[in-house]
C-alpha cells in the first residue's frame, strides 16, 4: 500500500430513493401493514423510522408474512 496525499473525496452516493417514507408518514398511531419477507426487508423499515423520529414494532404473522405497527410518531 502507498500513502497518498490530496486525493479529494467523491461525493457520497445517493441511496436509491426509499419509498417507505411516504408510506410511515401517512400512517398514524395505531395503524399498521403487512409485507412479504421475500420482497422486502424488516430492517429498512426501522431504519426508515428511526430516521423519522417514529417507533414501530414488526411481529411475524405467518411463514412468509410480518406486519408493521406505527407506535409513535
Amino acid at each position: 500500500m502507498k500513502v497518498e496525499k490530496n486525493i479529494p473525496i467523491p461525493p457520497k452516493k445517493s441511496r436509491a430513493k426509499n419509498n417507505y417514507v411516504p408510506l410511515l408518514k401517512a400512517m398514524e398511531v395505531g395503524d399498521s401493514f403487512v409485507f412479504d419477507r421475500e420482497e422486502m426487508r424488516t430492517n429498512t423499515f426501522y431504519v426508515t423510522a428511526l430516521r423519522l423520529g417514529y417507533k414501530i414494532t414488526v411481529r411475524e404473522i405467518d411463514d412468509n408474512q410480518n406486519r408493521v405497527w406505527l407506535l409513535e410518531k
